[in-house]
């Protein structure tokens, strides 16, 4: 291969990798949606989808079903799920293993 040639594909390819950037970053800067499907949620919320099912079958968060299979959940909701918690965090686990007195 030539360097010419060599050259025209080191541009293809730096274009292609100049594209899938510009894909990522046009994802990373898009408004986050208003109703997440339960996974969403759990990724956004950084909790388990289990979580998430946990608290709409409590009725601590409302799940939308609009069509057959599909349930969403209110993005402001969540939010307001979250800043309302009052719950503290617990100490971490086997603490009182390591207490020295």
């Amino acid at each position: 291969m030539n360097e010419q040639a060599q050259s025209e594909d080191l541009a293809a390819e730096l274009e292609a990798i100049h594209a899938k950037l510009d894909a990522l970053l046009a994802a990373q800067s898009a408004p986050t949606p208003r109703f997440l499907s339960v996974d969403h949620a759990a990724v956004y919320a950084d909790l388990s989808q289990n979580s998430i099912r946990r608290m709409i079958g409590r009725g601590d968060l409302t799940g939308l079903r609009p069509t057959k299979g599909k349930v969403l959940v209110d993005r402001l909701e969540l939010d307001r799920l979250i800043l309302g918690s009052t719950r503290q965090p617990r100490n971490s686990r086997g603490a009182h293993l390591h207490r020295r007195g």
